[in-house]
């Protein structure tokens, strides 16, 4: 499987307002408020041949992005900051694209060996998406047992969802029993895509479209307000502790799902502990992408990532470039 060379990108590049953020001016009532930090570590080359990152590489890249972040050395001082020995946590991987298109199992390795380094018991570890398949694209392992990481669905036997609904702003959801029940703390891996209805899928949606059992008629409308909304539900901000975003290799264009020439290699992991900031950067980086690939913006394109500004107006974070602290790592 060949995929067609990507023209040099400037990363730097991705540090400037881009054409959409202008049309998004409910987004400057967060101005005045302290600045929110986004880590990105990058390594050109990271991804192999096989489309795989290489794994200590990988490690390396998530290391460096959290020290950065917390200004502590080591990996367990740097992980303490967000979880405890007493913690179960889940990570909301994604896996909806396809083994190629999909939270890399090295990354989440990666994010593993801190959680233990931070005392937390293997397991109470939850490695965690919406359906079996979704499991299986990443190529983990199921495991609902009492030893080991264990790895599962909300759809699974070992899962579920709420029998009663959990309202929100514009409608209601049944939310999974990973989140409401069985999880202390939260961290999302979500991929940097594309979305042919939201204009972007990252962490926020990770959650408001992976921890709800019917989450079909929260399309609507470029799936605004409900990316927000369901987000803004006090549960989801309780045990929310950090975003882990997978911006090794992604999508611009065609997403969610794969398409071979929409996949491009962003090399990146980025980490922040605001959805919102780091929300409104991976969006950049894509329409990046997407301008030295001969693209239009996601605006021209008739589906803009408007989840963004409502996002801004619910408090959930910072979502004005000037107030976003995104800094870079190289190599």
């Amino acid at each position: 499987m060949n995929e067609p060379k990507s023209p040099h990108i400037d990363r730097r590049q991705f540090l400037q307002t881009t054409a959409w953020l202008a049309t998004l001016p409910s987004l400057a009532p967060f101005a005045a408020k302290e600045k929110s930090r986004v880590i990105e570590a990058h390594r050109p080359g990271i991804i192999r041949d096989n489309f795989r990152p290489d794994p200590q590489g990988t490690q390396e890249m998530l290391d460096r992005a959290m020290r950065e972040l917390t200004g502590a050395h080591s990996r367990k001082e740097q992980w303490s900051k967000y979880v405890s020995g007493e913690d179960v946590v889940g990570l909301k991987v994604n896996g909806l694209g396809g083994p190629l298109l999909s939270t890399k199992r090295e990354l989440i390795q990666a994010v593993i060996r801190g959680l233990l380094e931070a005392g937390v018991k293997e397991n109470n570890i939850i490695v965690w998406e919406d359906r079996d398949a979704h499991i299986k694209a990443i190529g983990m392992d199921f495991n609902t047992g009492k030893t080991g990481v264990r790895v599962y669905s909300s759809r699974s036997d070992a899962g579920g969802h709420d029998e009663t609904e959990t309202h929100f702003g514009s409608g209601s959801a049944q939310l999974s029993k990973i989140l409401t029940e069985q999880i202390t703390a939260l961290i999302n891996i979500p991929i940097i895509k594309d979305h042919d209805v939201a204009g972007t899928t990252l962490s926020l949606k990770n959650l408001s479209h992976g921890i709800t059992k019917d989450p079909g008629p929260h399309h609507d409308n470029g799936c605004d307000p409900y990316i927000a909304e369901i987000n803004a539900i006090p549960i989801v901000g309780q045990k929310h502790r950090l975003v882990v975003m997978d911006g090794l290799r992604g999508c611009f264009d065609g997403g969610p799902t794969y398409r071979e020439n929409c996949a491009f290699n962003y090399e990146s992991i980025l980490v922040s502990t605001d959805r919102l900031a780091i929300d409104t950067i991976g969006t950049e980086m894509i329409e990046s992408v997407r301008k030295a690939k001969g693209l239009p913006t996601l605006v021209e394109a008739a589906r803009p990532a408007r989840y963004l500004a409502t996002a801004a107006r619910l408090n959930l974070g910072q979502g004005n470039l000037s107030q976003i602290e995104h800094a870079m790592i190289e190599g």
